[in-house]
């Protein structure tokens, strides 16, 4: 066992030099999707792709795949690596995101052997494709989305392929962005290599070696917390609501079994890649399971290699959660989202304490692009945050980014935007009245109306959870969902068919594009609230006195709560809910991938719901059941397939309640 003052030394000095990097980031690159959103991550890897220290700061979705394309360029380049050699790499089929996402490896040398990379990973605002931004709801091949790099030596023994890197260049939008873009990367990586350098000297040997305690150390710790929660197998499922082209949704299948000190997320039967946007390739399942994995059980230690150890993914080859050429990948993003949140779901029930509320969903990628009054063209992206989920005893946040997203700004600055571009932020607020209803509620998203102030613009949009909302959970209620329409004249006008896929709708001088993001779900029965937080969210207009009757059944009578008529608002309440006996089919109802339950008529209305609508079965133990409504049969008897009981956790002849699933409240503003 080393020293463990010197363990210390050795992590928190790599950490150091991991800020470091991210400060030189932030100071020399070009773009502000980088500078100002910090949409970008740093990281080390030990010689053989192992990753090894990162930052607080850094983003998930970034740095959990870099030890996947890290291996992919050792085993590319096996020995011919050399010191001043750099690597470039952002394409998803061997380890990337999507193709925005640039990774740039420096490896650094010890003694003449390679020891450790500088990992630089950082989103380009642009990588050529059909769109500016290089970003579209309604692509059907990754050639659409840009410039696909698999590992390339782009610099050898310090001598740059000029070639390639103008060939690199002049197919991107915005040429000299990219290469400041692209020498703040270069930088950076010098600058690491520098104090690693330093490191070096200190503890010599020592320091490799520190990192191998480290990374063991790390395993044992995550294997410890496994083996707290009990065996067994925990379903889940969720969707993505369409891929852009085709109005069915894809549906991530989830079984996550926990045996001894390791887990295991079996993703079977998760829908066939897609010729829309909603790909991601076989680094982002992993990157998911091994983010929830480790918030929900071993939150507060460092993170490195030792921390995914324990950890076994199945998905199969082809799937939408591991594509492979030529599916786009640009809503990446959603995909990952959208895997949290089903093992969320899922290690709620292994730690329960750890039950949260669902997120917005996405990176929300929103690009308007057009010609400035200069008569060159510009680019600009925004990724609205949305409210974060409930927990036990713990309110969303509003508009701020969730605890798997990193260091991303919530918006860009008004004076960043209007001081750029010729574009004017008329209103950036708090989305009223759109939180996941709950004993603790979920987070308020955010509006925000951005005016085209002259020439001709697009507008490009990725984004999910626009028609199937942030689920709550213990009982709760969903958040509101996400919309991105475009102001026109004083109307609404929705830029697609396809909510929340947009790819290169025409703006005009005048258009306004709105944003409004998902709240969060809620944790809780909503009618256990504490009618003076209720109150006290009126107060600060959060909630109309409408919505806390409606919603939470408080009455309020001059400002105040009056206990009586709250108490029997409530009762009312309680009772009015509508619940249902489950009963088992004998084959699985599902209509494609939509899972279907079988809902009398009666039922049916007392709910609201019609053929083919979304309906929820609740229990009150963590998320609720999603499926869509069959009308069949009779009495007050849901019809469910097998499955449908292993994830909700009930038998046959329980009682759940039943609900519809709503895009947003009936009373919010």
């Amino acid at each position: 066992m080393k020293d463990l003052v010197q363990l210390e030394l050795i992590r928190e000095s790599l950490i150091a030099v991991v800020n470091e990097m991210r400060a030189n980031i932030i100071h020399s690159s070009y773009a502000p999707i980088i500078y100002e959103g910090h949409d970008f991550s740093c990281a080390l890897m030990s010689a053989d792709g192992r990753q090894v220290a990162q930052g607080l700061a850094d983003h998930p979705i970034h740095i959990f795949a870099v030890p996947y394309s890290t291996q992919q360029v050792v085993a590319t380049f096996k020995d011919d690596i050399n010191e001043g050699d750099l690597f470039l790499h952002n394409d998803p089929y061997t380890g990337g995101t999507h193709l925005n996402d640039v990774l740039m490896l420096q490896p650094v040398f010890f003694d003449g052997k390679l020891g450790m990379f500088a990992a630089m990973r950082c989103h380009w605002n642009d990588v050529g494709g059909m769109t500016p931004g290089s970003l579209s709801g309604r692509v059907n091949e990754i050639i659409q989305e840009g410039i696909r790099i698999e590992p390339t030596k782009i610099c050898d023994r310090g001598v740059l392929n000029e070639p390639f890197m103008n060939l690199l260049f002049n197919n991107m939008r915005a040429r000299s962005e990219r290469l400041g873009d692209f020498n703040a990367m270069v930088g950076t990586g010098r600058k690491a290599e520098e104090h690693l350098q330093r490191l070096y000297k200190r503890f010599g040997d020592g320091l490799l070696s520190g990192i191998e305690e480290l990374i063991d150390r790390s395993e044992r710790q995550l294997r410890a917390k496994i083996s707290e929660r009990p065996d067994g197998d925990y379903f889940a499922e969720g969707y993505i609501e369409s891929d852009g082209t085709n109005p069915d949704p894809l549906v991530v299948k989830l079984k996550l079994t926990v045996k001894g000190d390791e887990i295991t997320a079996d993703f079977t039967g998760t829908s066939p890649q897609t010729n829309g946007p909603t790909n991601c390739g076989p680094a982002m399942a992993l990157n998911a399971v091994g983010t929830i994995v480790k918030s929900f059980l071993d939150p507060k230690t460092p993170i490195n290699q030792g921390s995914f150890n324990p950890i076994t993914v199945i998905s199969e080859e082809g799937t939408f959660i591991n594509a492979r050429n030529d599916a786009p990948c640009g809503g990446m993003a959603e995909c990952k989202f959208l895997i949290d949140s089903v093992v969320a779901a899922a290690m709620g029930k292994v730690a329960p304490e750890m039950t949260v509320g669902d997120l917005k969903g996405g990176a929300n990628h929103v690009i308007i692009s057009g010609a400035g009054d200069e008569g060159g063209n510009y680019i600009h992206y925004e990724w609205p945050a949305g409210g974060t989920g409930a927990s036990d005893g713990v309110d969303g946040s509003n508009a701020v980014r969730s605890f798997n997203e990193g260091d991303f700004n919530s918006i860009q600055s008004v004076e960043m935007v209007e001081g750029q571009f010729p574009l004017r932020i008329e209103r950036c607020e708090v989305r009223e009245g759109m939180c996941g209803d709950g004993e603790f509620r979920g987070g308020f998203g955010l509006r925000r109306d951005v005016r085209i102030l002259s020439g001709r613009g697009a507008l490009s949009v990725i984004s999910e959870k626009n028609v199937i909302p942030p689920y709550g959970v213990e009982g709760a209620s969903n958040g509101a969902a996400n919309s991105f329409t475009v102001i026109r004249d004083g109307q609404v006008v929705q830029p697609s068919d396809m909510p929340g896929k947009v790819s290169g709708f025409p703006l005009r001088p005048g258009d306004i594009v709105r944003e409004e993001t998902a709240g969060g779900g809620g944790y809780g029965d909503p009618l256990a609230r504490d009618p003076e937080k209720v109150r006290a969210d009126v107060a600060e207009r959060y909630l109309s006195e409408a919505d806390a009757e409606a919603r939470f059944g408080v009455i309020l009578r001059d400002g105040a709560v009056d206990a009586a008529a709250t108490e029997a608002r409530r009762k009312d309440m309680a009772g009015e809910r509508v619940w249902a006996t489950l009963e088992l089919a004998n084959e699985e109802l599902a209509d494609g991938p939509r899972r279907q339950i079988l809902v009398p008529q009666a039922l049916a209305d007392k709910i609201g719901v019609s053929d083919s609508d979304l309906a929820e079965l609740v229990t009150g133990r963590g998320a609720p059941l999603r499926a869509w409504v069959r009308i069949a049969g009779e009495g007050d008897a849901v019809v469910v397939s097998p499955t449908s009981l292993d994830i909700v956790g009930a038998a046959p002849g329980d009682r759940v309640r039943i609900r519809a699933t709503v895009s947003q409240p009936a009373t919010a503003a």
